[in-house]
């Protein structure tokens, strides 16, 4: 009958000639590998790949063990508080008055009076602390449980006094160890080992090595390692995606304070100052400064009051256009270029984050990415500002819908539905041109069309996420998973 033969690594050659000759048959990888000076995780790893040859078993083990905390190592130097206390009325002959016994125990002395009182060691009486038992038999008790924290000290408890636990003393720990074990012999291994090498090298057809190993056999029914490239995270890299689209079709991309005033955010957009967007429950407002001066604007200022004074109706107030607030909108950008006066004809467009107050949802969050954009020259019409937002959709491979809106500073105005997975339409922007109060607050002679798209409804409609929440999920399997989508 023929002898079975082992076909072995190098490595796993190797390891057990080690074992072999030390004598190891057994025992727990961490105590080995610190022994007989091989490296754990190597130790490890060839160990699980012989037991996959059937030649080792190998158990994870889990042990609860007590182990003294810095507290307790304390009490172990220097003594439990209620032993001090003992020892302290032993030597003042039985008893001592409260204030003389904090004195001499200072921060402890609370703790020693109450262990020492709740386990009957002394009474307090007229203002003194009074030994109830005899000292050396509380100290033979105490004794006792200082065995066990010494216990502790050393090596561990599989079980604790509630006491040492409840005190602090001693804390709980997972010891987590690796036990193997050879289920044939290391020596016998050797005698039938085949060493298997990947490849022929130099070395060993030189040294005549080759004659006493044999080429490893591949499994080509086994899966290759998966690998995970490092990536962009995917909302990120729409984020890039989106700006690449705007500037392929002439437009140049502005930034914006993220804290600004309400001058910009709401003001030059002839929103009425008792607007109900503007109130707490929609506006996140700083607390400091509340409001800064509006010197710098002030010929925006006298156009932005006499529009709003002769298009609503009433006294104009300057002091709520100063409050500083969280930009809820990145047409606030759009107003502050505008406000600029820029020549026709122009493409402009700004990515960022807006804040509102609202209620986290699968499709509102309080913290999100807005793409504004705005372009305009004489002669600019709806129709042209239609066609911008078809091209954006088709150019990112989705499906729009059209339908009549309203907007305080837009008129006409449209709004924009995106198909989810799930098939239901989602909102994504609202558009339109500019109003003429908001043209003649900036000073701008031109028609300008203007947009705003949620960037986060649009990355779910590209991606095919139905909540939106999942854009910012920590969950790396689902991040993996997610495709990755050219344009």
């Amino acid at each position: 009958m023929p002898k079975e033969e082992y076909p072995l690594s190098r490595g796993e050659y190797n390891l057990v000639k080690k074992l072999a000759d030390a004598g190891v048959e057994k025992g727990y990888v961490e105590e080995v590998s610190k022994k007989h000076g091989i490296e754990e995780a190597q130790l490890h790893s060839l160990l699980l790949l012989l037991q996959e040859k059937g030649l080792v078993k190998v158990r994870r083990e889990e042990e609860s063990i007590y182990v003294t905390t810095s507290k307790g190592l304390q009490a172990l130097r220097e003594g439990l508080p209620e032993e001090k206390l003992v020892r302290l009325l032993e030597k003042s002959g039985g008893s001592l008055v409260v204030g003389k016994v904090k004195e001499e125990l200072g921060p402890e002395a609370g703790i020693a009076i109450g262990q020492a009182r709740r386990k009957g060691y002394i009474n307090i009486e007229k203002g003194r602390v009074i030994l109830a038992r005899d000292p050396q038999e509380i100290l033979r008790e105490i004794s006792e449980l200082k065995k066990a924290l010494q216990l502790a000290s050393e090596g561990g408890l599989r079980e604790a006094p509630k006491e040492l636990v409840e005190r602090g003393l001693v804390t709980r720990e997972i010891i987590r160890r690796t036990w193997f074990e050879f289920t044939t012999p290391p020596r016998e291994i050797l005698d039938n080992a085949i060493v298997e090498v990947a490849r022929l090298s130099h070395k060993l057809l030189v040294s005549g090595e080759w004659r006493r190993v044999r080429l490893k056999k591949y499994d080509v029914r086994a899966e290759p390692p998966e690998i995970y490239p490092a990536r962009k995270h995917f909302l990120g890299e729409f984020i890039e995606m989106l700006k690449d689209i705007m500037k392929e079709l002439g437009f140049v991309e502005v930034r914006g304070p993220i804290v600004d005033i309400e001058l910009f955010n709401f003001d030059i957009l002839f929103q009425a100052q008792d607007h109900p967007a503007r109130e707490i429950h929609d506006t996140l407002r700083v607390k400091e400064p509340k409001r800064v001066p509006l010197d710098e604007y002030s010929s925006l200022v006298e156009r932005v009051a006499r529009v709003h004074e002769k298009g609503w109706g009433y006294k104009w107030n300057p002091e709520i256009a100063a409050r500083v607030l969280l930009r809820s909108q990145t047409t606030a950008v759009s107003a502050r270029v505008l406000a600029r006066r820029p020549e026709p004809p122009i493409r402009f467009f700004t990515l960022g984050r807006v804040y509102r107050s609202d209620v986290v949802d699968s499709t509102h969050l309080p913290e999100f990415h807005q793409l504004d954009g705005i372009m305009g020259w004489p002669g600019y019409t709806f129709r042209d500002l239609i066609g911008i937002l078809r091209e954006v959709a088709g150019r990112l491979g989705l499906e729009l819908r059209l339908k009549p809106g309203y907007f305080p500073f837009t008129e006409p105005s449209v709004e924009g539905y995106v198909r989810l997975p799930n098939g239901k339409w989602l909102e994504l922007f609202g558009a339109g041109l500019f109003r003429p109060e908001v043209l003649e607050a900036v000073g701008v002679d031109y028609p300008v069309g203007a947009w705003g798209f949620g960037v986060e409804r649009l990355a779910a409609a590209f991606y095919g996420v139905n909540d939106i929440r999942d854009l910012y999920t920590r969950d790396v399997e689902k991040l993996r998973r997610l495709p990755v989508k050219i344009f």
